[in-house]
């Protein structure tokens, strides 16, 4: 199919046509990883047009939902208990913490500025040496490249004030967790394709082998993802457990990678990230802390993890009546929690998944 193609109703009508032809009988449960799918299927209500015994439900790959709350209470210790400037991505503004998020914090006198890239903060700390700057480096692998090139430039320039309080997680290893816990019952996963894209399809590959469940990359518009979903039904109707790709314009296929054409991932990326990071165990809300799920900064970069420049000590606790863990793993839907609606809504959420614009529960309540 052609970029150009992926909005063509035509086209949809096929693919959901193809779909319905070759789902077999029986149930079967699929995961979107990405929070970045979750609103596409609910903003294009794609779950009314798949067959009544195919069900999808949403994974724990929005960066921002997964970031443990201990997380958020640090980084406003950070700015109001240790007077650090404080960069992040935007939409961790407004997640709540404890007692507040940060948001209340830059209200309350924090110096907490919202920044589109890494690169940003680091700038910023070299405009203004005798100012302690932080930058909130959190997600998956999709945004760790630019978070490690801030710190090979600060490191490049000399900077002895930048620092990175890291939440970098992993996506194989959430996954095999995620396959593992007795709660949830998955069939088939649409794998993220931002996050291929920089790892490529192999590390995926043994976890299709070890639990027998087919997996096919995905893509953000709809048509991407029912080109995945049809990938899935066919390997249902197969049998089989394939490492697939549904979204070779962004993922090079496997075919291209044996023809030379590309490598696997962004070799580019990830030798940036291994020569700064190393696998770590790490906390991932709703999951706990799992093994190598995460990323931790090297020795050899010590200097710029906030983690070790700063004794932060926090007392942190979820919310009461908050089910986003329970969300993330796909164990319920938005709309069981308790508070979905009636006290948690954009204007006033109470948990991450209605914060971020990747959330399960922020795309239940504006398209559900």
């Amino acid at each position: 199919m052609k970029l150009e193609d992926f909005r063509n109703p035509e086209l949809a009508k096929k693919l959901v046509g193809a779909i319905n032809q070759a789902m077999p009988s029986g149930r079967f449960t699929v995961m979107e990883v990405c929070g970045g799918q979750t609103h596409t299927i609910y903003k294009y209500r794609l779950r009314e047009l798949l067959p009544k015994n195919l069900r999808l439900i949403s994974g724990p790959g929005c960066p921002v939902c997964v970031t443990p709350i201990n997380y958020i209470d640090k980084a406003i210790s950070l700015a109001l208990d240790h007077g650090c400037t404080i960069y992040t991505f935007g939409d961790l503004m407004r997640v709540p913490g404890t007692t507040m998020s940060l948001e209340r914090a830059a209200a309350e006198g924090g110096d907490i500025r919202a920044v589109y890239s890494p690169l940003q903060a680091m700038e910023a700390a070299a405009e203004a040496p005798e100012q302690e700057t932080v930058f909130l480096g959190i997600g998956f692998e999709t945004t760790m490249p630019p978070v490690v090139l801030s710190i090979v430039k600060a490191a490049q320039k000399g900077l002895t004030n930048f620092s990175v309080l890291l939440s970098g997680k992993r996506v194989p290893p959430v996954l095999d967790a995620v396959l593992q816990s007795p709660k949830i019952n998955v069939d088939g996963f649409i794998t993220p394709g931002h996050v291929t894209a920089v790892i490529g399809t192999a590390p995926y590959a043994p976890l299709c082998e070890k639990y027998q469940v087919p997996m096919a990359v995905g893509g953000f518009e709809p048509l991407d993802l029912l080109a995945a979903v049809l990938n899935l039904a066919q390997q249902f109707a197969a049998g089989t457990h394939e490492n697939a790709n549904a979204y070779t314009r962004a993922v090079p296929s496997i075919e291209s990678r044996r023809s030379g054409a590309k490598a696997d991932g962004n070799p580019k990326a990830q030798a940036l990230m291994d020569d700064v990071l190393e696998v770590a165990d790490d906390e991932l809300r709703g999951l706990g802390v799992l093994p190598q799920a995460g990323f931790a900064i090297r020795s050899t970069y010590a200097t710029f993890d906030a983690n070790k420049r700063f004794e932060i000590k926090t007392d942190s606790h979820e919310p009461e009546g908050c089910a986003c863990g329970e969300v993330l793993c796909g164990v319920i839907e938005p709309e069981e929690c308790p508070l979905f609606r009636t006290v948690c809504n954009p204007d006033s959420p109470i948990g991450s998944c209605m914060v971020s614009a990747e959330g399960a529960c922020n795309a239940a309540y504006l398209f559900g």
